[in-house]
């Protein structure tokens, strides 16, 4: 039920989808289902506030390290990836979101395969995380952030890498946690000084 609860939560906060039904295709009768898997919300629903740095994701077999941002709103996503809200903190229990635009900070994740480190650093310290899986799927198919029976970490990005215009799928890659005890101190790049500390209503 919570995992459910927590992907009809994103659809309904987003509201992506809508345009891909119209004349293909009827939503669900039901109004809580949720529509789609978006990159970012429409423009004009960033939340004020929302451009803070909260942690970085790095993986460094494919030379990525991106700055993790508070919202996927449009502005905090020219800045780095964004934590998909009522999704997990890192290292925390659930399966926690980023996403990121195709064509600027996860263009590298062409090239990511299974087995490889994540590393998601906040003021905390940094956790470990291996990819177990990528696949493709529809912007309808919101289960890929459900909850599993171990903590998660789901990237999202658009699909295919090098469509021009609004691409129609969407790239998935899964992984489980290693271990909920952080690392005490993290790296050099995820700066303790630029990560913002978390709220109460924020804390896993």
């Amino acid at each position: 039920m919570a995992a459910r609860s927590q992907a009809e939560a994103f659809g309904r906060q987003t509201g992506f989808g809508r345009q891909a039904h119209e004349g293909k295709s009827l939503p669900s009768a039901s109004p809580a289902k949720p529509q789609s898997v978006p990159i970012a919300p429409a423009d004009g629903q960033a939340k004020a506030g929302a451009s803070v740095v909260i942690g970085r994701l790095e993986i460094p077999q494919i030379s990525l390290s991106v700055p993790v941002m508070a919202d996927y709103d449009p502005n905090s996503l020219l800045r780095g990836v964004g934590h998909i809200q009522g999704t997990a903190m890192p290292g925390g229990l659930g399966t926690m979101g980023l996403a990121g635009h195709r064509d600027t900070y996860f263009r590298p994740l062409r090239r990511i395969a299974a087995k490889m480190e994540i590393r998601v650093a906040d003021e905390t310290g940094m956790y470990h995380y291996e990819v177990d899986s990528t696949e493709v799927v529809t912007p309808e198919q919101v289960e890929v952030l459900e909850i599993r029976s171990r903590p998660e970490l789901t990237l999202v990005t658009c699909f295919p890498f090098d469509y021009i215009g609004a691409a129609p799928k969407r790239f998935i890659v899964h992984a489980h946690l290693l271990s909920a005890s952080p690392d005490a101190e993290i790296s050099p790049e995820a700066d303790r000084s630029t990560v913002a500390k978390r709220s109460p209503v924020a804390e896993r």
